[in-house]
């Protein structure tokens, strides 16, 4: 893989950008030097720190750690697991949580962590009409009917009609125009298990069903959106890499779809938001590559273009 080349960036309004950061940072290993990368990514793009962290694989006590050094809130959810934590980050100065929101229900390994959130003008501090449901996710490695279960439960309860919703995690399956054909020539066949479906005549294929569930329901996958709309090369191109402890996982060249291979870490985000992404890409030096066997998201929004849509009059339907 290359780094992430942009051919087309939309300039920012008025209240300028702020800038998301998803990644799943291997059971946090190597938590200072992410932390360091975190920086560099916001100040990149003109930031001190990243407004909005979506990071999977945390170990204890770690959320509070990243929370602490970047100066945002959080939220984190709690798992049986240890190393296994998912959390979300967010700049108090842009984002409000709402207090009565109550977190993804027990009996779920690696939990996603959620959130309502409210936009905070950055002029006037007046809170957006409308909240959207943020969360950072890490589906089921090993079954593909809890990998549906899970996303079917975050769009059920966080994604009713007309609201708004950004997801963003390890998906642990393929999007749909990412997909590999098949999964045949792989000589890991404990992990060709774990990442295919059994269809009613006893054959199989990839999974892409999470993909195809956020898709149905009206998400768009931020990193395909400013690939083929924005144009920024590279943006949903794959997030992990056939190093050696996973060399039997390699899908031979005739197995991978005409595109090429898409990632398994994804962001999706509802399609009013998609105005305002300046930009999206996927970090891949060396230096990134040594914290964790998964490549960061990054993305840059327009404020105001955000705010515009957070702030509507939007009638919603009772659920």
């Amino acid at each position: 893989m290359s780094s992430t080349l942009t051919t087309a960036r939309p300039e920012p309004g008025a209240l300028g950008s702020f800038v998301h950061v998803g990644w799943n940072i291997q059971h946090g290993w190597k938590l200072a030097q992410a932390i360091d990368h975190l920086r560099q990514f916001a100040q990149e793009r003109g930031a001190d720190r990243p407004h909005l962290l979506t990071l999977q694989e945390l170990q204890e006590d770690q959320a509070a750690e990243v929370a602490q050094q970047l100066q945002l809130d959080f939220v984190e959810a709690p798992n049986v697991r240890p190393g296994s934590r998912n959390a979300l980050f967010f700049a108090p100065e842009l984002f409000r949580a709402d207090p009565d929101w109550v977190a993804y229900p027990g009996g779920v390994r690696h939990r996603p962590a959620t959130a309502k959130l409210r936009c905070v003008h950055p002029g006037t501090g007046a809170l957006s009409k409308r909240e959207i449901s943020v969360a950072s996710v890490h589906l089921n490695f090993g079954d593909p009917g809890d990998r549906e279960h899970q996303i079917r439960w975050l769009l059920a309860n966080m994604y009713k009609d007309r609201w708004l919703a950004f997801f963003q995690g390890d998906m642990n399956s393929w999007p749909v125009w990412g997909c590999p054909l098949r999964l045949d020539g792989a000589e890991d066949k404990a992990w060709v298990v774990d990442r295919s479906i059994v269809l009613p005549d006893g054959s199989s294929r990839p999974d892409d069903v999470p993909d195809r569930l956020m898709t149905l329901r009206g998400m768009v996958n931020i990193g395909r959106y400013a690939a083929t709309v924005l144009g920024q090369a590279g943006a949903d191109g794959p997030t992990t890499w056939d190093g050696p402890k996973k060399a039997r996982q390699r899908i031979p060249a005739e197995d991978l779809p005409p595109g090429g291979l898409g990632g398994i870490d994804h962001g999706y985000a509802a399609e009013e938001l998609m105005r305002a992404l300046i930009s999206a890409t996927i970090p891949n030096m060396p230096q990134v590559q040594e914290v964790s066997d998964h490549l960061p998201q990054v993305t840059e929004w327009d404020t105001e273009a955000w705010w515009e849509v957070m702030d509507a009059e939007v009638e919603l339907v009772r659920h």
